[in-house]
């Protein structure tokens, strides 16, 4: 059964994104036959915690249903982290697998110079690829938001990589990756949405403990959902010095 690679990421852009370290790019890998049950179940979670429904639907997106900003801002703080804890519910539910790798910016910047943050996220977007393309032998399809500025260069590096094995550093040649990566509207794909959700919380672990108890305890559950279903990862790179 071939697998919907939904990728996004997180300390690319932003408020906050300077202070950041990393820049990680996540990928939720979705069996292609559940794809569309994912979309309907995410929209069930939708008309849980709203009484109305809109015509468009809500998007998930991780940052503004934390901040309580956007058309989350009627809701409370813990009914906010329900509707969190309710998305991520979602990865055991649809055998969903994740695979994440990272940048180190301060690094990233000593090693190739300010200009080599331009390339953070295509680094990023390689070496997750190279990961996800190893694990499994399925036909694999990737899907990014569409959003995404550095979406014709990446598109070029996914077909560089498939038939080279280079793409912004020399790599591996992809063998169950197909075609290039497909860009889509995220306010349409429940997979793109769910990648934003995890790789926000990725990134919220990273800054360390939170100040509430409570928040701290919704974190950590979901968190270890995350990680149970994480079956591939790049360390960040560059690596500390030795």
């Amino acid at each position: 059964m071939a697998k919907i690679v939904y990728i996004d990421e997180t300390g690319s852009a932003g408020r906050g994104a300077k202070q950041q370290d990393l820049l990680t790019v996540v990928g939720v890998l979705a069996p292609a036959d559940r794809v569309r049950d994912l979309d309907s179940a995410l929209r069930a979670i939708e008309k849980t915690h709203f009484q109305l429904m809109r015509i468009a639907p809500r998007e998930f997106h991780g940052v503004e249903i934390w901040n309580g900003t956007g058309q989350w801002a009627s809701k409370t703080p813990p009914e906010r982290l329900s509707v969190l804890e309710d998305v991520i519910s979602l990865i055991p539910q649809f055998d969903i697998h994740i695979a994440h790798a990272s940048i180190h910016k301060p690094r990233l910047a000593s090693r190739w110079g300010a200009d080599g943050l331009d390339r953070a996220y295509l680094l990023a977007l390689q070496f997750l690829l190279e990961k996800v393309d190893a694990f499994g032998s399925e036909v694999k399809i990737v899907v990014a938001d569409e959003a995404k500025e550095h979406q014709l260069t990446a598109a070029k590096m996914v077909g560089d990589l498939r038939n080279m094995g280079y793409g912004e550093v020399s790599g591996r040649v992809l063998s169950t990756i197909v075609d290039t990566v497909h860009f889509v509207d995220s306010k349409l794909c429940a997979g793109v949405q769910l990648a934003d959700v995890i790789a926000y919380l990725m990134q919220r672990t990273d800054r360390g403990t939170e100040n509430h108890p409570d928040v701290q305890a919704a974190r950590t559950r979901m968190m270890a959902v995350i990680r149970d279903h994480t079956v591939t990862w790049r360390e960040p790179w560059p690596r500390a010095p030795q």
